[in-house]
């Protein structure tokens, strides 16, 4: 389930925290008053937390080449564009639930038409796809661009894989035809009379696939390359600054560099929240694995995000805790027409929770989601169960106290 973050009109304050523990030097007219204003916290010992855990764990670094690899496709989703960064027409998700980390050809499903994927790029490393259309209410009248960047140990490898993918990906059907693309180590090919377009670019280590399916317009082969040129245009510079794990470290790469998934509530290994493993993010993977639109992002950076843990709960940590307050004021669901449900008790002010899926069949919604915020973090948490939801609050409400 995507967790979603809508933006609302009405702005409510709560304050957080509290001058306390004052000393009075003097009494009377004119008395003076000194010291430093402390946060009144719950006392945790009394939350309800059910059987979940408290303690901070260490996450450690990868146990398997698959491990290692998903988490090194996970640093370079942060490197992935979005496609409405290259055009804004792209208004929605089109990935929906599947996974967005490439260790072979089954993520890229019917993207790569073609069955040599996984003996051409064995040498794959990592790779992340992201996809977004125009949206609308209809599903087969949309443009959809997918972007899937493939890394490769090297750039003579790179070099060598494009060309063939490439190559085998035109074969496939007779009737293709090559198409020039205004970007060096670009091949592509579309068939005439349907509206499409496939690309393969090589840059450095990297292999980059777009794929643009129009099913708005009659195919128009200029409007189809000027998206893929458009979308390189944007995809490229990013790949530029993205420094990958040296090849030697790989197989132990840390799952947990700064220690914030170690204070997240982990998913249930057998009742999994996403397709993706557990995992930290700092930047457009938040957005690909979010109900999001072309606001998050710049929303997240706005309130000064610089980490996000994904697990049982999701947590957004800020630069300071005056960004947190300020994300929790534009997040919180009283601002919204969610119908707000109780809250677990003992967390302070900043904290509600409301029902989601909610219509006249369905009065009591088909989740029960909260948040809150302390210090410099802002949670989501969703749960079937109230009581057991709560549970899970109030322990990563713990975990995020801990020291």
């Amino acid at each position: 389930m995507k967790l979603t973050t809508k933006p609302t009109a009405v702005r409510i304050v709560v304050a957080l925290c509290t001058a306390a523990a004052l000393a009075t030097v003097s009494a009377g007219c004119g008395a003076q008053v000194t010291g430093q204003p402390v946060r009144v916290e719950p006392d945790v010992s009394k939350l309800d937390v059910g059987n979940y855990q408290t303690k901070p764990r260490q996450v450690g670094n990868a146990k398997s080449d698959k491990q290692a690899r998903a988490r090194e496709a996970q640093r370079l989703a942060d490197y992935v564009a979005l496609p409405y960064e290259a055009d804004p027409a792209y208004v929605e998700d089109a990935w929906g639930i599947a996974t967005h980390i490439v260790l072979n050809r089954k993520t890229l499903g019917s993207l790569v038409i073609n069955d040599t994927f996984d003996d051409v790029a064995k040498d794959l490393v990592a790779g992340w796809v992201n996809a977004w259309s125009t949206g609308g209410a209809q599903a087969d009248k949309r443009r959809t661009l997918n972007v899937a960047v493939l890394m490769f140990p090297d750039a003579q490898t790179a070099a060598a894989v494009g060309p063939t993918l490439e190559h085998d990906d035109f074969t496939y059907n007779p009737d293709n035809q090559p198409v020039q693309i205004a970007q060096p180590n670009t091949y592509a090919h579309w068939r005439p009379g349907i509206s499409s377009v496939g690309s393969w670019t090589v840059h450095d280590r990297y292999i980059v696939y777009i794929k643009v399916v129009d099913d708005i317009s009659a195919p128009d082969l200029p409007a189809l390359t000027s998206q893929v040129e458009k979308m390189l245009g944007v995809q490229l510079p990013l790949l530029d600054k993205f420094q990958p794990t040296p090849a030697g470290d790989l197989a132990r790469i840390p799952l947990d560099p700064q220690g914030l998934l170690g204070r997240t509530i982990p998913s249930n290994p057998e009742r999994p929240n996403r397709a993706e493993p557990d995992g930290v993010f700092s930047g457009r993977g938040t957005v690909s694995l979010m109900n999001a639109d072309q606001t998050t992002l710049p929303e997240l950076q706005q309130h000064g995000v610089d980490l996000v843990a994904f697990g049982d709960a999701v947590v957004f940590r800020t630069r300071t805790s005056t960004d947190a307050e300020a994300l929790w004021a534009k997040w919180q669901p009283l601002k919204s027409d969610q119908k707000m449900i109780g809250a677990p008790a003992g967390l302070g002010e900043h904290v509600q929770c409301f029902a989601d899926g909610v219509t006249e069949k369905n009065p009591t919604g088909s989740m029960n989601l909260c948040k809150f915020q302390v210090d410099r973090y802002v949670v989501q948490a969703f749960g079937k169960q109230l009581q057991d939801l709560h549970q899970k609050v109030s322990a990563q409400y713990v975990l995020l106290q801990s020291r």
